[in-house]
């Protein structure tokens, strides 16, 4: 499933496609070997499903998708017992539609942002520093060439008290499982797990350690 398989070389899609070798944006180039955002690193979680087919849905079709999708993801994400897992549906979504997101596995994701956070995290670049209490998610989906939609993770960020962690600025990051379990969170269950997501997001230093999503995709 890792999007540089062999078997994916000609995949347009793919960020290590020979075509796209020389590309700045691409995450594989050679001089972005030592990226901690590569979606091919060994260390990322999203690794090993990585793999997604090249489907061109409309902002129309791709929005009806995830309003049929998105009550069956809060029941399965919501099973696992994270506070935020059952919280995210009702928070302020910040994205227009999906996109693709190469550093969460190459699959289609939506931004949330719970009330405390929604404001700061509105400014975007803008932001320097999240309230505590701010906490994020980014739900997670596949779409088949047959255009059938498969869930993904649950991506969290939670901003917690100050000097909880200073090598992720303070954020807590959970990632849950489509069937509800839990992969990982910061300083619990399987930490070491997680640690490419703060890895990742250290590169954003400047926005409290945050990457938004791409203007076209913004409300």
């Amino acid at each position: 499933c890792n999007p540089c398989a062999a078997k994916k070389a000609c995949n347009p899609c793919n960020p290590c496609a020979a075509k796209k070798a020389c590309n700045p944006c691409n995450p594989c180039a050679a001089k972005k070997a030592c990226n901690p955002c590569n979606p091919c690193a060994a260390k990322n979680p999203c690794n090993p499903c990585a793999a997604a087919p090249d489907v061109e849905l409309s902002a129309a079709e791709m929005g009806a998708l995830y309003d049929c999708l998105k009550p069956k993801m809060q029941k399965a994400y919501n099973s696992n017992g994270h506070w935020a897992a059952r919280k995210w549906g009702g928070w302020k979504r910040f994205s227009k539609t999906g996109y693709r997101s190469d550093t969460h596995g190459g699959r289609f994701v939506q931004n949330y942002a719970n009330k405390i956070g929604a404001k700061a995290y509105g400014r975007y670049d803008k932001t320097k520093k999240m309230p505590v209490g701010s906490t994020l998610a980014k739900p997670s989906f596949t779409v088949g060439g047959n255009g059938q939609a498969t869930m993904g993770p649950l991506f969290i960020m939670e901003k917690m008290t100050k000097g909880w962690n200073k090598a992720t600025s303070d954020w807590r990051y959970a990632m849950i499982m489509p069937g509800g379990n839990l992969f990982g969170i910061t300083k619990g269950k399987n930490s070491g797990g997680l640690k490419f997501c703060a890895t990742c997001h250290s590169g954003a230093e400047d926005n409290d350690f945050m990457f938004f999503l791409p203007d076209e995709y913004r409300k």
